[in-house]
């Protein structure tokens, strides 16, 4: 990262805190067109986060997984599970996903409903195969600059650098730069899910004893 995109950073990070910290830019949004005909059906599942864009709400975390799903009623449904890097405490943020549709294009909006005030943003799957990567786009405009959001999402825990390099791809299609991004740590994130668990079991094996 150069002093010049630190600085800018920086100044982000004091300037705009309400949009938690998220990639600055000048001028308004980029012109990103989100990947025609998506099918949300074929999205569905769970999703590993690979790396991300350096954002306040992801400092200190692991083992962050997301899952799609859909309710009896027909409304899709998110689940975001994100572990504490230092305490192992997971965190489970719910929410709802409501289908922006434009032309051929298909936008998600997406409200999580079990936080403390509501928050809702828009996302764009600017690219997907839905069995192996998918890259997710947000951003905000504040006028004179505005602030972005990137994540890189794969099927499979670790993936292999085959699939890795498809979403390089698309990253140099939108000419986003892979500086801001951050490498999500999923390794032993069974171990780490598992350890709460037996910790009860041991209480509830040594009560049992008297």
């Amino acid at each position: 990262m150069t002093f010049n995109e630190k600085l800018v950073l920086l100044l982000a990070c004091t300037s705009f805190a309400m949009v938690a910290c998220q990639v600055p830019g000048f001028g308004g949004c980029p012109d990103f067109d989100s990947q025609p005909d998506f099918d949300m059906n074929r999205y569905l599942g769970t999703w590993y986060e690979a790396e991300h864009y350096v954002n306040v709400f992801e400092i200190g975390t692991r083992c962050v997984k997301t899952n799609y799903t859909k309710a009896v009623d027909g409304r899709y449904l998110v689940t975001n599970e994100i572990m504490n890097r230092f305490t192992g405490v997971k965190r489970v943020l719910d929410g709802e996903i409501r289908l922006v549709v434009k032309g051929a294009e298909s936008k998600m909006n997406v409200k999580y409903t079990t936080l403390p005030i509501p928050y809702t943003t828009e996302q764009m799957i600017l690219e997907t195969d839905y069995d192996s990567f998918a890259v997710v786009w947000s951003c905000s405009s504040l006028g004179v600059a505005n602030t972005q959001n990137a994540w890189i999402l794969t099927r499979e825990k670790l993936a292999p650098g085959t699939v890795m390099q498809k979403a390089y791809g698309v990253l140099d299609k939108y000419k986003m730069s892979r500086t801001f991004f951050v490498k999500t740590d999923q390794n032993s994130c069974a171990i780490a899910e598992a350890a709460p668990n037996e910790v009860t079991d041991n209480k509830w094996r040594k009560r049992s004893l008297y």
